[in-house]
């Protein structure tokens, strides 16, 4: 579990982005630090998504993820 302090100081820090971005890095985060590279990489322009494999957000221009979904179906 990461310390409130932290999180609060990183709130701050962050303040751009949106509250339910940065729960949701928290859930995805496994210690301060890892939540600290997830918010500090977070790419500047929506949309984005969760990329399990990278652990990051990534930016998409395919919002509909149709691209992904046809490739997996392959």
């Amino acid at each position: 579990m990461i310390d409130d302090e932290i999180i609060a100081s990183l709130k701050k820090r962050y303040s751009e982005v949106h509250p339910l971005i940065f729960q949701r890095s928290i859930e995805h985060a496994s210690s301060a630090g890892n939540l600290f590279d997830i918010l500090d990489t977070m790419p500047k322009y929506y949309p984005i998504y969760w990329n399990e494999k990278s652990k990051c957000w990534m930016h998409t221009d395919d919002f509909t993820f149709q691209k992904e979904f046809f490739e997996g179906i392959k």
